[in-house]
């Protein structure tokens, strides 16, 4: 007889797939360190010696920088709530190598938006607790990822 809990073994979007945001290097950087993560958390797509702030960054999740979903979720909050311009990935492999990115539509349904902006006004410590908020957060994008892919 199993002893698992019944949730045990649910889908659990934030822990099966690879969460890419890309944006402004200034913005990712600066809401990356509200959202509790370390400085250059935020890894430009191309390297300069001179980095300008407005070229383009990623934070991904789960990467070596962003380990907690909460964290992830709070940088994206910001950004949304700012209106700052980014594309938000949804991909497999590991961070370094993702393939198989999609990119999600850029209009983030109602659900969502309500969501974000109740993550962007949240500490990282009070989103850590709120799991179920979390899960909702990572099915949406999920859902906007398998609408993508499947031409919907």
């Amino acid at each position: 007889m199993s002893l698992s809990l019944p949730h045990e073994n649910s889908f659990r979007p934030f822990e099966s797939y690879l969460w890419i945001v890309e944006g402004p290097f200034y913005y990712l950087d600066r809401y990356a360190l509200q959202a509790g993560l370390g400085p250059d958390s935020a890894i430009p797509l191309i390297f300069r010696v001179k980095q300008d702030p407005f070229d383009q960054a990623r934070l991904t999740y789960p990467g070596i920088k962003c380990r907690r979903p909460e964290n992830w979720l709070k940088v994206l909050a910001l950004l949304y709530v700012n209106h700052v311009n980014f594309r938000l990935y949804q991909g497999e492999g590991r961070e370094d190598s993702p393939f198989s990115l999609t990119l999600l539509r850029p209009s983030i349904q109602e659900d969502l938006r309500a969501i974000l902006g109740l993550a962007a006004r949240k500490k990282v410590s009070e989103l850590q607790r709120l799991e179920s908020l979390l899960e909702q957060a990572f099915s949406h994008l999920h859902r906007m990822g398998s609408y993508t892919r499947n031409g919907v």
